[in-house]
């Protein structure tokens, strides 16, 4: 028995030394700006939608979704009224995931609620919706047609709850298991393979689950070997000095996390607030089956980025010195 735990030791001691980010593979990639007049105090969330690109401004006092030509960069347009009249948001908050071209809009310090539709906004007509009566009863965010989720109550068994053509399931683990506590995160869904990949930016935090049927399955998780946070008081306190993924998403070959490279870039978070030049310049580049493959420089600091399961090219919000929206072939 004690010739048993030794091999298990001596094999998770080899185990731990290969996935190093140290003898991860370093790559240096040049980005190409698309636009450079992307105006705003800070950036909120960054989309593609087929060839779209659409970022949030949080701080707009106009119209808060610009919508660009992913190709170009071109700006084809603005939506999203900032007001207190009707179809107007005061505090307005988006859903990341985009079904029929339809961006999911709440008010959170208002009554406001609906769809903000790209093709109407192309087409010259109003591109506000309202949500059908269900929907509004149901207070979940759409992730496809026929799919809604929220996250649990803190405590719950399950970390999501979902409905499903009609049929309620609970799944999802809680990233620290010990405290059944919901924490900060991006998630990004591919609705062609059921994908739903989630991350968290309180600490090095990353699983991808699988749609089966009317439920989802845990296929990995990975999780920093430093521990950022104690437990006390029946609380989680996480070292603010290190973050963990700033940003998700899924393309053709890989799940791309936006992330510090701590090898190279040891910077102390709580420095960063809107500092543009000290935010991080690299991606993670991840296989489908959870290994890290290598870790990217795409020459400028990084806000935002987005991507889809078509091709490799990663879309960012990044600082050139100001605000752009740029691409990089990965």
């Amino acid at each position: 028995m004690y010739k048993n735990i030794i091999i298990v030791t001596v094999f998770f001691l080899i185990s731990s030394c290969t996935l190093k980010r140290t003898d991860i593979q370093r790559i240096n990639l040049q980005s190409q700006v698309l636009n450079d007049e992307i105006f705003t105090m800070m950036p909120g969330d960054l989309l593609l939608v087929d060839n779209y690109l659409v970022w949030s401004d949080p701080f707009a006092r106009d119209y808060f979704l610009h919508v660009h030509n992913s190709l170009t960069g071109e700006e084809l347009g603005v939506m999203g009224k900032i007001g207190e009249g009707p179809k107007e948001f005061v505090t307005p908050v988006i859903n990341r995931y985009c079904v029929n071209h339809q961006i999911f809009a709440v008010d959170a310090n208002g009554k406001t609620i609906g769809y903000l539709s790209i093709d109407s906004l192309i087409s010259g007509k109003d591109p506000f919706c309202e949500v059908t009566d269900k929907e509004n009863e149901m207070k979940m965010e759409k992730m496809d047609h026929d799919l809604y989720i929220k996250s649990t109550d803190n405590g719950s068994d399950a970390y999501f709850r979902t409905i499903i053509d009609g049929k309620e399931s609970f799944w999802g683990v809680y990233p620290i298991p010990e405290m059944k506590e919901h924490i900060g995160s991006y998630k990004s869904y591919d609705p062609v393979e059921g994908l739903f990949v989630f991350s968290s930016f309180n600490f090095p935090y990353l699983a991808l689950y699988k749609r089966e049927k009317t439920t989802f399955t845990l296929q990995w998780e990975h999780k920093s070997d430093e521990e950022n946070y104690i437990i006390t008081n029946e609380k989680i306190v996480f070292d603010r000095k290190i973050k963990g993924v700033r940003d998700v998403c899924m393309s053709k070959d890989y799940i791309i996390t936006l992330e510090r490279d701590r090898e190279k870039d040891p910077m102390d978070e709580t420095t960063v607030r809107r500092d543009i030049s000290k935010c991080p310049h690299t991606v993670f580049l991840y296989d489908y089956a959870g290994h890290l493959l290598r870790i990217v420089d795409v020459g400028m600091p990084i806000m935002r980025i987005a991507a889809n399961r078509n091709s490799n090219v990663l879309y960012m919000i990044g600082g050139n010195p100001d605000y752009v929206l740029a691409k990089c072939e990965l």
